[in-house]
């Protein structure tokens, strides 16, 4: 154990020179800081990860501790604000061994990092002004000083961030003014807290209203740190950025809540659900501009993922030590992987190189467009295909109320409104009688079928030339009178059953009397004797008048 205590210690410097390695590698490979920048990220995450409300086994502090050099923790030891360093500013920091002198000490070295900062600007202004700027030395510091309007400084605040946020919002906190330093000191939180605030919603503001001539070079060349190796075709991968800060303000606000808060539970949860729902937009959006940049970024994240899921074992979930053991061997391999898969970017930008990345950059860009291009198609044709399918829905209705616009203005019989059930006999019948006498008509031949209507209003269907017209109209003119005649006949029968013989002789000698008087001889009329005679007549001929006899 002495032997990784030591080991540990040491991992400060360790660090320390990975990083400039790093950095001097990647400037003068000029291939992009992302991967450094990625790794100061996830190290100041999980260098903090000690502080939430968890215990962890004693020696196992140590693994985290050497990436508090990226809040600039140099040492194990306090240099500065040595009265200060058996102040905690609770037991989880007291267990970890970050005192109030240790973050005194980064919160200095933060302030003089700035510093170096402004000197470099002013020194390389110094050479692009006494250097010849047709010359290609000219020309690289021409660019080195575009990139200190104003790239170099959003990229320091954005490292700095974290650690500003947080040691403000716990000196707000904490609330202890005993003495002048303190009270300057907690003046100066308000006024970190309230440009943590506005200075990210003025950057993710710029860089949202610039959105549209971002895919220009010299368009985004004063802040094309905030989008790095950011694919600019859509407005959803510009959440990478207004995440970055969201997601440190909320953990710098969370790590600053005393133990014995209702809510402090809520630290756990947030980190673990801000982390997966980044490595579901990672997987989903591809924000970045190559294949391998998307899948280094989702490793770092998939590996924090697994820090946060193996240290909710270090709680009271379970008292077993074996499985805190497994746990804690979960969380050294999971730091070591975030390592690795930064020493393998390294090795692949050296093999690939500046032209080779652009190239690929190139090609995968053409390949998202095309790729965008088709799903808009299909959205596209999937929106008109609902269109149409809405439109002829919508037409359906229309439709069905026409027909019952039809169905009310067809004819129906009383007898049917009557009974719905009863069967149309009659109307069967006659249109059966109709069919057969069109089919005594179509014997006589036809050369043509046509529609002819008869003076009843009956339609019937005949195969008679028309030579033969005039003809066949004559013959169903007689037979038809011949029907009619039958069926009065008929009734005056049924009439004389139903009545008797006296009021039988009066109606039918009034009836005969209005038939007969229109067809006899004498315009006067008859007498009674006449009438007698003429019904007796009637009887022996079978109910026939004369107008009848000269029909027949």
């Amino acid at each position: 154990m002495i032997y990784f205590r030591t080991f540990a210690v040491k991992c400060y410097w360790y660090l320390c020179g990975i990083v400039t390695f790093q950095f001097l590698f990647l400037f003068l490979r000029n291939v992009g800081f992302l991967p450094l920048w990625t790794l100061i990220e996830y190290m100041q995450l999980c260098a903090f990860i000690p502080l939430y409300n968890f215990r962890m086994i004693p020696y196992l502090y140590d693994m985290f501790k050497p990436f508090l050099v990226s809040h600039l923790v140099l040492s194990n030891e306090a240099y500065v604000m040595k009265e200060f360093e058996n102040d905690y500013f609770n037991m989880n920091y007291d267990y970890y061994g970050l005192n109030i002198a240790k973050l005194g000490q980064a919160l200095f070295l933060c302030f003089c990092l700035g510093v170096i900062v402004i000197i470099a600007n002013i020194l390389i202004g110094f050479v692009y002004v006494v250097t010849p700027k047709e010359s290609n030395f000219g020309i690289k510091i021409k660019g080195l000083v575009g990139q200190f309007r104003y790239n170099a400084y959003i990229r320091f605040y954005m490292l700095s961030y974290f650690d500003l946020t947080f040691f403000a919002v716990m000196k707000y906190v904490e609330g202890n003014q005993s003495t002048k330093m303190r009270k300057y000191a907690t003046i100066a939180s308000y006024v970190i807290i309230t440009l943590s605030a506005v200075v990210p919603i003025f950057l993710m503001t710029i860089v949202c209203r610039r959105f549209e001539v971002m895919k220009i070079k010299h368009a985004k060349e004063s802040f094309n740190t905030v989008v790095l190796k950011i694919d600019k075709q859509s407005r959803w991968r510009l959440i990478v950025p207004g995440y970055f800060f969201f997601r440190r303000l909320l953990t710098a606000v969370l790590l600053s809540m005393p133990i014995d808060n209702t809510f402090i539970f809520l630290q756990y949860v947030f980190i673990l659900m801000s982390s997966h729902a980044y490595v579901l937009y990672l997987v989903a959006i591809k924000p970045y501009q190559s294949p391998l940049l998307n899948n280094y970024v989702l490793s770092n994240e998939t590996f924090y993922s697994a820090v946060i899921i193996a240290i909710f074992i270090f709680s009271d979930a379970t008292p077993e030590l074996e499985i805190k053991i497994g746990a804690a061997m979960v969380l050294i391999s999971s730091i070591f992987l975030l390592i690795f898969a930064n020493f393998v970017m390294i090795v692949i930008l050296m093999i690939k190189g500046k032209t080779k990345l652009k190239e690929e950059i190139r090609q995968a860009k053409l390949k998202r467009a095309e790729k965008e291009l088709m799903e808009e198609e299909e959205e596209e044709e999937r929106r008109q295909r609902q269109k149409r399918e809405e439109e002829e829905f919508t037409r359906l209705p229309d439709d069905t109320s026409h027909m019952n616009h039809y169905d009310l203005n067809t004819p129906l019989d009383g007898d049917d409104l009557a009974d719905p059930d009863a069967k149309p006999k009659k109307k069967k019948s006659r249109k059966n009688k109709n069919k057969n006498n069109n089919d005594d008509l179509a014997g006589y031949g036809g050369v043509d079928n046509t529609d002819y209507t008869s003076e009843m209003g009956n339609t019937t269907h005949t195969g008679i030339n028309d030579t033969q017209e005039p003809l066949a109209g004559k013959k169903k003119k007689k037979d038809k009178k011949k029907k009619k005649d039958k069926n009065k006949n008929k009734q005056d029968d049924v009439t004389d059953a139903a009545m008797g013989p006296e009021e039988t002789n009066k109606t039918s000698d009034e009836l005969k009397g209005k038939k007969t008087k229109g067809s006899s001889d004498d315009p006067s009329g008859s007498s009674s004797d006449k009438k007698k005679k003429k019904k007796e007549d009637e009887k022996a001929n079978g109910g026939k008048t004369e107008g009848q006899d000269d029909l027949l």
